[in-house]
């Protein structure tokens, strides 16, 4: 081995011959045209593609690499059909003007128009350093633009004789793959294609929760291709649709119960399949937890009509005569760009362009709706005035009395605050809000609730709304914040993506979706990609201001009302003037947020720390042996610490609610569907430290 290695070193690469570690160590930019020789280790047979070139895949390694165990390159061939060229197992290639892509953590190359590749067959190479133009095989393309000169055919024999050849696999297993890569391409079908009384193989996506009856498994699939002997899925209002008749029935039961309807969250039309798993095939879907979003590669699906004799239905049975467990279901990695299949990345690319033309059709249905509302109303056949809570009432008195002074004065009817509102004495003036003409309300106000009455056959119906979506202006001042360690203020920023595996993925800017959108649809089985640091951090405001009415028993410190607010990242941005980063690895900011938090909160950094020691102390001299109890545990003998007076200023600032959606598993309290309810979050937004260079 030690000799081989010795003159593997010996041979010189030709002039301008790039080495595969050049290449995957990125020191050749993408997009560059380079020239490689190495030896091939696999061939996938080619497949047709949307366009009009076929594509075929080889994977080659050079002495660059001949000791790392899974180091080679990918090179994509897409050519006419005719042109493609065939290879055997430790066949050596010369590659003239292959071009050099990346995407994201992948590197290979792709040919190019002006690309030639000769490929010399192993076992005619001549053992001994000469010219090896008589193991090259013809060449199926009519125009080629550079020929092998003399020292580069001399190379591909010292190459062949001595390169470490581990990375070779047997002949016979070589030819398998080969021959294996060139049945599933036969055998390939999308879903649009299926005949009934066939078997094909497919790439599919689990669209609905697959359901466990024991010895078997229902699934639902689609590869987003349309079938007019599917069955036809309507969207109708809630996402719901008629349930059917040939569904099992306990499944009908469990998920939809005596209405016959069941949630179905798409793709709508005739674009999915019900399929049916046995024996083995049911326990890997069990295994391998596949559900609801997983792509997976189904081989050997039996396709025939289903029980009312109308729709195509596929069923994965135990195969007759197979020594041991063949498994004809697997997941895929969807998110690889390396190892996308053709397949699996054209699904992905259609899946793509259907939600986007469900995105646009849900507008224009809110936009029909919207306007035959309009419509009613022209007509004057709206229906009836909702009644107004307390809240409201109270603020239409508040702005009425605020308008007729205003008219009276000749002022703008937005120039004065509500007549029982005062501003904080100790007001900080370098913490700014926008609105500042805005009404200001209590935080008691904000956290009230809010109710929507309607009538329904003579009878008043008074409802709690889990939340509103809403704006306010208040005076709060900090009393507390999470998580503890200012370097937590910080967190990686990972960017979800269910195409990143795609080389055409378009990705829309992080920022621009709502923070308070974390939800995903359970469809898009998303990938973490780590893009950055971003903030996140929560703030507790206590009320700051003095309503005329509360002055006097309420004026007490513990009496006032209190509110967790979140901090995202653009609300922090504009907060603190600093972009976010590794805190614990960047003292210049950490120093910078510090001191910028300090005109914010004042000591409460330090009274935190020093009362958090205290409760440690206090824990510690009750029971050494017993374990941490909360500082709130009347019953465990520990004497809470007296509350800590924070030394900070009152200022202005603007919250927002919105809701979010969570787990709930008592169905009661599931008030937003599919196993969730609405929990109500508040926001901090429009609000700046001054005297900063933002």
């Amino acid at each position: 081995m030690a000799a081989t290695r010795s003159s593997t070193r010996q041979g010189k690469l030709p002039t301008g011959f790039t080495t595969v570690r050049d290449v995957l160590e990125g020191k050749i930019s993408a997009g560059s045209r380079i020239d490689l020789i190495g030896i091939l280790t696999d061939f996938r047979a080619p497949i047709p593609t949307r366009g009009a070139d076929w594509k075929c895949q080889m994977r080659i390694y050079d002495q660059s690499v001949e000791d790392e165990c899974d180091e080679s390159i990918l090179l994509n061939i897409f050519w006419p059909q005719n042109d493609m060229p065939d290879a055997s197992c430790g066949d050596v290639i010369i590659v003239f003007s292959a071009r050099v892509q990346r995407y994201e953590a992948s590197i290979s190359l792709c040919t190019h128009k002006t690309t030639d590749l000769h490929i010399y067959e192993s076992i005619k190479i001549p053992k001994s350093r000469a010219d090896a133009s008589k193991a090259r095989r013809p060449s199926n393309r009519t125009k080629i633009n550079r020929q092998p000169n003399k020292i580069e055919n001399e190379f591909v024999s010292v190459l062949y004789n001595t390169i470490n050849k581990e990375k070779v696999p047997s002949q016979s297993k070589f030819d398998d793959m080969k021959r294996i890569s060139i049945n599933l391409n036969k055998k390939f079908s999308e879903l649009k294609d299926l005949q009934e009384k066939s078997f094909v193989d497919t790439v599919v996506q689990i669209v609905r929760e697959p359901y466990d009856l024991g010895d078997k498994f229902t699934l639902w699939v689609s590869d987003y291709t349309e079938n007019q002997l599917f069955y036809h899925y309507k969207f109708m209002e809630g996402g719901f649709f008629e349930g059917r008749d040939d569904w099992p029935n306990d499944c009908i039961n469990k998920s939809s119960g005596s209405s016959q309807k069941s949630e179905w969250i798409g793709p709508f039309g005739k674009m999915s399949m019900q399929i049916t798993c046995f024996g083995s095939h049911a326990r890997a879907i069990r295994d391998q937890h596949i559900s609801i979003g997983t792509w997976v590669s189904l081989r050997n699906l039996q396709i025939k009509l289903g029980h009312n004799a109308a729709n195509l239905e596929g069923y994965l049975r135990d195969e007759r005569g197979f020594k041991g467990n063949k498994i004809n279901i697997s997941k895929l990695d969807h998110l690889d760009s390396d190892t996308l299949s053709p397949e699996l990345k054209n699904a992905l690319r259609r899946k793509r362009d259907y939600e986007k033309r469900k995105k646009e059709a849900l507008k224009d249905l809110s936009e029909a709706a919207n306007a035959g509302l309009k419509r009613k109303a022209q007509l004057g056949l709206s229906s009836e005035k909702p009644r107004r809570n307390s809240k409201q009432k109270r603020a239409e008195n508040r702005q009425s009395k605020q308008l007729g002074y205003n008219q009276q004065n000749g002022q703008a009817d937005d120039a004065l605050p509500p007549d029982n509102i005062h501003v904080p004495e100790d007001l900080n003036r370098q913490i700014k809000c926008e609105n500042e003409r805005k009404a200001v309300t209590s935080i008691a106000d904000i956290l009230a609730p809010t109710y929507y009455e309607t009538t329904i056959q003579g009878d008043t119906i008074k409802l709690q709304l889990p939340f509103i979506n809403s704006n306010y202006r208040t005076y709060a001042r900090v009393t507390d914040f999470m998580p503890p360690c200012l370097e937590d203020f910080a967190h990686r920023k990972r960017r979800t993506s269910e195409y990143a595996g795609l080389s055409d993925n378009e990705e829309s800017d992080p920022e621009s979706a709502s923070d308070s959108d974390n939800d995903a649809h359970p469809l898009s089985a998303l990938t973490n990609v780590v893009t950055g640091w971003e903030w996140r951090f929560w703030l507790k405001l206590e009320d700051a201001q003095c309503k005329e009415s509360s002055k006097g028993s309420k004026d007490s410190k513990d009496s006032k009302d209190s509110i967790w607010v979140v901090v995202n990242n653009q609300s922090a941005q504009m907060l603190l003037g600093l972009d976010a980063s590794d805190l614990r690895n960047d003292e210049k900011s950490l120093g910078d947020l510090r001191q910028r938090l300090w005109l914010l909160w004042g000591n409460l950094e330090e009274q935190k720390a020093e009362m958090e020691n205290r409760v440690l102390k206090a824990r510690r001299s009750s029971n050494s042996s017993a374990p941490p109890a909360h500082s709130d545990d009347e019953e465990s003998g520990t004497k809470k610490p007296a509350r800590i007076e924070v030394s900070n200023r009152a200022f202005g600032c603007c919250i927002h609610q919105y809701g979010v959606t969570v787990a709930e598993d008592d169905e009661t309290k599931a008030d937003a569907g599919n196993g969730k309810r609405w929990e109500r979050i508040f926001g901090l937004f429009g609000t700046r430290i001054t005297g900063f260079r933002h």
